[in-house]
């Protein structure tokens, strides 16, 4: 019953994230400084903040194991979350790479119109 709560209570977090986002998340985003709210982080500092998750998720698991004390449930939410973790990581880091892309994209098409 525990694990049931464990598991509603992360996916209404979720939800309510993903809520919040669709209102607050299409503003400009910010590289630099701190800033409390993820969705306005660039991909670049997304990218950083969910390598920083990583020994977080390892003290989850720990503390997961130590309250309930079964070996099966903490490996199932180990590779719940780092499979997670990683497609989070990987998305960021190609949105990051694409972003560049784009923006020297830019950078060269206005240098082209100042020459003409």
């Amino acid at each position: 019953m525990r694990f049931v709560f464990v598991i509603v209570t992360l996916f209404t977090i979720n939800f309510i994230h993903l809520l919040a986002l669709r209102k607050w998340g299409m503003s400009e985003k910010v590289d630099k400084g701190i800033m409390m709210w993820y969705g306005k982080l660039s991909y670049r500092r997304k990218f950083i903040r969910t390598l920083w998750i990583i020994p977080i998720d390892i003290a989850i698991m720990f503390g997961f194991y130590y309250k309930f004390r079964s070996l099966r449930w903490t490996c199932i939410i180990a590779v719940i979350l780092s499979i997670i973790l990683f497609i989070q990581a990987f998305y960021n880091y190609k949105k990051w790479q694409e972003e560049i892309v784009t923006t020297d994209n830019n950078e060269k098409n206005q240098n082209k119109r100042n020459y003409l």
